[in-house]
């Protein structure tokens, strides 16, 4: 017995020892991978051996090699875009036909620290990906998102190159604190320069929208989260990209057109004639005056007749136009825009690489300004042994920005009369004067009676305004994995910017030369860094599936910034600050902030119908007092694919998915837009000649807290037919604990005091559909469709109403909701505006009511607070996108549609140009106001008497701002690769692109265009621009 049993005990050992130390055959299995579509060879398929975890991609012409355990029964096959499959392994050779996943269920999308199925994800999100991103054309990622994804507002309120967009996810989260979504760029939040992210390096951008998709970013997330995903190695033979564009831009909607010498001569010669009439005058007085006072109201006379409109007001025959001044030609030009970017990128099966550089100049539509930006970035992963990966991900970037087109430099373009020009005339010459070099000489017009010393096509020669920014970000990390499914990562990851301006204005010329010029410099550094550590664990058990994540994140960022000007140069050309004698302004400030976290995260599936999902994270800030410090922030969510019971089995030939979700949780906002929120803060500068002084400009207040934002989401995701794919969401969006400014008692020499006591609500609907419209062999059309609607409301406020500009807040309005005066229209008989006016009385109960309203042209009357009332909310009805992508043999077509219905615009652009103002041009539009012959004009009389009310804030420039834009056509030509690689070239592609081709709407035929910011209120902002551009994108 004891013999047989040592016997045994032997045998068991050579046999482990056997299984452990000698090596296992494996067998090598070929093929080739297809479409099922066109029978043609795919690139780029993944091949997986799930035993041994040993995976190749398919090369060029489809074809793979892999190597398995002689255990391995089948291969599991995915490709983008294409259903995943297992096939089984029959024989060494093997034939695999894909079939395309119209409907994309098992996409995986990126999401808070990780990734998910889209199948199986219980929160609100949308993916865009980077061929869709690449059809706009954009200096700054986040102007190419607007119209592709429903319940995101995005506003590209700025056409100045590299510029950023204003966006807003489910309306607006804050009344006075900011209401800006969170940036993650490779799953850390980002604190660079937005225009420093190439769009080329973008693989995806994700937008998270409700508490179930954001909780896990705490205080930050209020607002929802826009993650960046860029590009990594793909594939296993190296490839290399270019791509390059060249294109020239103008305005989308062109400003008004300047009125003629000969109009604005008319024009200012009504006005004078009115106001004389209005003063009690005779018809002939008032024409003497008007025809005699004419060249006065502008300081220069550039006819050759003094009286260039006679008495009759029209134009004096014998009137010959001497000089004028054709500002925007000089200003605005169509100017090349030029970009080039290449990649390096490979995969093996320890590593992948992504290198890439890449150059833009975009001179935009002003002469005044520029922007230019160097680009490069690595991404490289390494899987240094079946336990341990690592990686780093990094970006530099420069970029140069000459001038700025500001407000100014707009307001200048639509009120600068064209009698005024920009260069000086000789009277006694009949020409244009000019220097001793036969340079003409730029007129700065200390003779006008407007825009008295300036030029701004001269300041674009002689000054200089140049800014720069640097920027460098990382992210790294290593991954350890303990056990099979047990995985531990730490990231570190940082961002830096450095913002340089170099103001220079001349000693010499224009408004300057009083001081003797000036140098101005300033420097601002952003320096951040994040740390955190992920202990994630994924574990299936029968229909079972659990994954539980564990993490603790630190996060520091500090600002630091120095300012000052100098004045007095010795002579032109001088640009160092040391030079100027006199010190005008010097500033410096630091700005720390802080963020420690702990957060976890709990998901669980049952067979692929029923999911669950649970987060918590607990965030302490810098930003406020010790005991209110830290914020709790937390989210729950359930979905039920439906599609997947017994009961549903036989729709399984037209119905692919049915999901119902839901979701509710809180998250938070700590960007209160102020420093250091809970402390005192002194104002330094109260300087007794040689002593310096501060004083006490804002009380301390240890119990501000976070802005909290509860967020409910229920939807229902649904795919036909594998051909439509489609969501419809509702959602709740109630904002507490809004930062307001109380008032306080005058006797405490302090005006207010912030508090956490205003609450608003965002509830809303929104939908995306996802439509693969014919999809044959050679023919191809897809569609998208989204929309979204929401109501902003107040619900709380620290009192009854408050006066915000245009707006008054009450509980149950809008945040934007305009009050004013109602206008009534122009009065047939006298020309003058009119208004409506309340008339009141007493009822029985003492209480004040409206008996009547009549019309009254007194301004005056109607501006106190019983005579307003609310005139409209800002925020459309009705916001989306409406994309074609049309593909043909090598030929493809796209087009995609931004809408906006509804919503109210104060066109404050316009009212100013719509009323008198000594010097300054008017809007055309007043070339139709009203006359004894044209009663029925729907513009009043112009006046010198009534001219400031002429553009007064009331209902009159109170605008529906529906509107429609075509915001991108891309045409497209694929070179045949039978072609190509005869070069060694993959592909080969040819096209031509517009951006903002068309506009449609009221807004266009004022020259206003219709995305301004979210208020509703024009600013003289820099117009949006459209653009024609040609490229080429090569593959090699």
């Amino acid at each position: 017995m004891l013999y047989e049993k040592i016997l045994i005990s032997i045998r068991r050992f050579f046999r482990n020892w056997a299984m452990c130390y000698c090596p296992i055959t494996e067998k090598v299995i070929t093929g080739v991978v297809v479409s099922s579509e066109d029978g043609l060879p795919m690139t780029g398929v993944a091949i997986l051996d799930k035993q041994s975890s040993n995976g190749v991609m398919t090369d060029m012409d489809g074809k793979f090699s892999i190597q398995v355990s002689p255990r391995t029964k089948s291969l599991n096959v995915s490709y983008l875009g294409y259903k995943a499959v297992d096939v089984r392994i029959e024989g060494t050779t093997m034939r695999i036909t894909m079939e395309p996943d119209l409907v994309a269920l098992d996409e995986v999308m990126v999401v808070a620290y990780g990734t998910g199925k889209k199948s199986s994800f219980t929160g609100s999100a949308t993916v865009v990906k980077s061929d869709a991103l690449e059809k706009i054309k954009a200096s700054n990622v986040t102007q190419a998102l607007q119209g592709q994804s429903s319940g995101v507002q995005v506003l590209n309120t700025s056409g100045e190159p590299g510029s950023d967009a204003t966006i807003m996810i489910r309306g607006i989260g804050s009344m006075n604190a900011s209401s800006s979504p969170l940036y993650v760029v490779d799953g850390t939040a980002y604190d660079g320069y937005l225009n420093a992210i190439n769009p080329a390096d973008i693989e995806s951008m994700t937008v998270l929208k409700d508490a179930s998709a954001t909780a896990l970013y705490g205080s930050r997330a209020a607002n929802g989260v826009v993650m960046i995903t860029t590009k990594k190695g793909a594939s296993e033979k190296g490839q290399i990209n270019f791509r390059s564009s060249w294109g020239w831009s103008s305005l989308a909607v062109d400003l008004p057109r300047t009125l003629t010498p000969d109009e604005f001569a008319v024009l200012t010669w009504q006005a004078l004639y009115n106001g004389y009439m209005d003063n009690g005058y005779s018809q002939s007085d008032a024409a003497n005056y008007a025809s005699s006072y004419l060249v006065g109201q502008w300081g220069c006379n550039p006819y050759n007749v003094d009286m260039p409109v006679g008495l009759d007001g029209k134009m004096n025959p014998d009137a010959q136009l001497l000089y004028s001044g054709d500002w925007r030609d000089a200003l605005m030009k169509s100017r090349l825009r030029q970009e080039y970017n290449i990649d390096f990128s490979g995969k093996s099966k320890k590593a992948d690489y992504y290198l890439s550089a890449g150059y833009l100049n975009d001179k935009g539509v002003f002469t005044v300004s520029e922007f230019e930006r160097f680009t490069v970035r690595a991404n490289v992963n390494y899987e240094v042994n079946k336990w341990l990966k690592v990686g780093l991900n990094a970006n530099l970037a420069h970029g140069l920005k000459e001038g700025s087109s500001n407000d100014q430099v707009v307001w200048m373009l639509r009120s600068m009369p064209s009698v005024y020009p920009i260069y000086e005339w000789d009277a006694q010459a009949g020409d244009y004067a000019r220097d001793s070099d036969g340079n003409l000489i730029y007129d700065y017009g200390d003779y006008r009676t407007s825009w008295s010393g300036s030029n701004f096509v001269a300041d674009n020669v002689y000054n200089k305004y140049p800014y720069t920014t640097d920027n460098a970000s990382a992210r790294t990390y290593f991954e350890i994995n303990f056990l099979p499914g047990l995985k531990w990562r730490t990231n570190f990851n940082f961002d830096y910017y450095l913002y340089g301006y170099d103001g220079y204005t001349n000693s010499e010329y224009g408004f300057a030369a009083g001081y003797g010029g000036e140098a101005y410099k300033q420097n601002d550094k952003n320096f951040s860094w994040t740390a955190n550590h992920l202990l994630t664990y994924d574990k299936t058990i029968g229909d079972h599936s659990f994954s539980i994540l564990l993490g603790q994140e630190a996060y520091y960022r500090q600002f630091k910034s120095l300012q000052a000007a100098k004045r007095g140069l010795p002579f032109f050309g001088i640009t160092e600050i040391g030079a100027a004698s006199e010190m005008s302004s010097m500033n410096s400030y630091t700005d720390n902030y802080r963020l420690l976290s702990w957060f976890s995260r709990a998901e669980y599936d049952y067979n692929d119908r029923y999911y669950l999902s649970a987060s918590f994270r607990t965030d302490g800030s810098s930003r406020f007092a010790p005991e209110s410090r830290w914020g709790k922030f937390w989210s729950v969510g359930a979905s039920w694919r439906i599609s997947n019971e017994a009961f549903m089995e036989n729709t399984k030939g037209w119905l692919d998915n049915l999901k119902l979700k839901a979701s509710y949780g809180a998250v938070g906002n700590d960007n209160l837009g102020t420093y250091y929120a809970y402390q005192g803060l002194y104002a330094t500068g109260m300087n007794n000649y040689n002593d310096a002084g501060v004083m006490i400009s804002r009380l301390a207040n240890p119990t501000l807290k976070w802005e909290t934002n509860l967020q409910t989401n229920v939807g229902v995701d649904f795919a036909l037919f594998n051909r439509i794919n489609g969501s419809f969401e509702w959602f709740n969006r109630k904002s507490k604990d809004l930062l307001f400014y109380t008032p306080k008692a005058p006797s405490t020499g302090f005006g207010s005091i912030d508090r956490n006591i205003g609450d608003v609500k965002n509830t809303g609907v929104e939908f995306n559909l996802d439509i693969a419209a014919i999809n044959h062999e050679e023919f191809k059309w897809n569609l998208n469709l989204n929309g979204s609607h929401y109501k902003n409301r107040i619900t709380k406020l620290p009192q009854d109403e408050i006066n915000s500009g245009y707006f008054k807040w009450r509980e149950g309005e809008s945040r934007y909701n305009f009050w004013g005066a109602e206008y009534a229209g122009v009065n047939p008989e006298t020309g003058n505006d009119q208004y409506w006016y309340n008339v009141y009385e007493t009822d029985e109960n003492g209480n004040k009511v409206v008996k009547e309203r009549i019309k009254t042209e007194d301004y005056n009357a109607v501006n106190s607070d019983d005579q307003k009332k609310y005139l409209g909310d800002a925020i459309p009805k009705f916001f989306g996108g409406i994309t074609n992508n049309l593909s043909w043999k090598g030929i493809d077509l796209s087009f995609m549609i931004y809408y906006s219905l509804g919503g109210k615009l104060y066109d404050s652009d316009y009212a100013s140009a719509m009323s008198y103002r000594t010097g300054y041009s008017m809007h055309p539009d007043m070339l139709e106001a009203w006359t004894p012959e044209n009663t029925e004009a729907k513009f009043p009389r112009i006046s010198t008497v009534y001219g400031s009310y002429m553009g007064s804030y009331t209902s009159k420039f109170l605008f529906n701002n529906s509107f429609a834009r075509l915001r991108n056509v891309t045409l497209g030509y694929t070179l045949p690769r039978e072609w190509t690689k005869k070069f060694q070239v993959n592909s080969l592609r040819l096209y031509v692109q517009g951006d903002n081709l068309a506009t449609w709407g009221n807004a266009a035929r004022r020259g206003t265009d219709p995305e301004q910011s979210i208020d509703g209120i024009t600013a003289n902002r820099f117009p949006t621009t459209k653009s024609i551009s040609f490229g080429l994108q090569l593959n090699l």
